[in-house]
């Protein structure tokens, strides 16, 4: 694949020993790599290359470069480091809010077409770590119940991650790791396209991530075969800093708290989407439906999960996965096509019979429209 390093990550390419830097700290380190990929850097037209063709040029260049200076002798990189200002010239200028701080900018010529749409990336949502593909069916299986239970099972209709709900597979390189962990993560996501947005190389050559570094929804093969999705955060060495572990149809709460209030995995484990006894691990190899009812009778529904049924949650899974329940009745779950998922949009208003039970009990109107 093309966002895949060929021959895997080169084993000369290793993260930075620690992630004890200052901002300050940060940018002393990498100023040397800056001003390499400057004065390295061959725009296509340089290397006549038409706009047309070779989609990889550069990825490839990309590449080369992360791999001279992680391979190179000290003495090769110092003689960037002590030339390069804190701050490449040219690039004072803050043209998108998204970009770095004065100091972590590349030259711009270095950041184009630097998402190619071919290449395996991070698409929001949750994502697998592991493989959930035909050639390993008892992880396809879990996936798509896990994908089922992220949806609402409490009063309210939708999803638990609402407008996030999309989800994706990270396709791991086997050549750099077989081992489909937290810590793959980022080298997947930022180093094997080696996309400079993640990655900034030290005076030593060791990779710093400077990307996207909190809040990632991964579930790897033990959370499929729990029940469980990690919210992660990274450190800048690209280690696990902080992991919380939640069940998917309690990740309302939490994902509204990150996402929107802008409170962090300190604030969840203190109890969003409730504590570890309404995050035990599950079996995902019930059905759909008594994996909720085991929760049920183990008095471990989290909020207002706990006010509904079996025929609620029946009706649920109808509704956010049409046919699935007859597929597993019939064994054949392990086909359910993810396609069929609604999208939240599509149940937003509905009004569930749990719901109606809860307003007429308090003398309420059970249309929502008449709320």
């Amino acid at each position: 694949m093309p966002g895949h390093w060929p021959g895997g990550i080169p084993s000369h390419i290793r993260p930075h020993h620690t992630a004890d830097l200052s901002f300050d700290e940060i940018k002393e380190e990498v100023k040397g790599w800056l001003l390499f990929v400057k004065e390295s850097w061959v725009p296509r037209a340089h290397a006549g290359v038409p706009e047309d063709e070779d989609d990889d040029y550069e990825l490839r260049q990309r590449r080369a470069l992360v791999e001279r200076w992680a391979a190179g002798a000290q003495e090769f990189r110092d003689s960037f480091q002590e030339r390069a200002p804190i701050g490449l010239p040219g690039t004072e200028t803050r043209n998108f809010p998204s970009d770095p701080d004065e100091g972590l900018r590349y030259p711009p010529e270095a950041l184009e077409r630097m998402f190619n749409p071919n290449q395996p990336g991070h698409n929001g949502g949750v994502i697998s770590l592991a493989p959930v593909d035909a050639a390993h069916p008892v992880n396809q299986a879990r996936w798509g119940k896990f994908l089922i239970l992220l949806y609402r099972y409490d009063l309210e209709s939708g999803h638990c991650l609402d407008n996030d709900y999309m989800f994706s597979v990270a396709s791991l390189n086997l050549a750099t790791t077989t081992t489909a962990s937290y810590d793959d993560f980022l080298p997947w996501l930022y180093l094997e396209s080696a996309l400079f947005s993640g990655i900034y190389l030290t005076r030593g050559g060791t990779v710093l991530y400077l990307g996207q570094l909190h809040n990632h929804l991964l579930v790897d093969e033990e959370g499929l075969r729990t029940g469980r999705l990690a919210i992660v955060d990274y450190d800048i060495d690209g280690t696990v800093k902080d992991l919380v572990l939640r069940r998917p149809f309690n990740m309302h709460q939490p994902y509204q708290n990150l996402f929107h209030n802008g409170q962090s995995i300190s604030d969840v484990s203190q109890g969003l989407g409730g504590g570890n006894f309404h995050n035990q691990p599950l079996n995902m190899d019930l059905p759909i439906l008594d994996i909720l009812e085991h929760a049920e009778v183990a008095n471990q529904l989290f909020d207002t999960t706990s006010l509904c049924n079996l025929e609620d949650w029946k009706g649920d899974v109808e509704v956010y996965s049409p046919g699935y329940l007859a597929l597993e009745a019939a064994g054949r779950d392990l086909y359910y096509d993810l396609q069929n998922l609604v999208s939240p949009q599509e149940v937003f208003m509905r009004t569930k019979p749990a719901m109606q039970r809860l307003l007429s009990g308090h003398g309420l109107p059970t249309d929502r429209n008449a709320l």
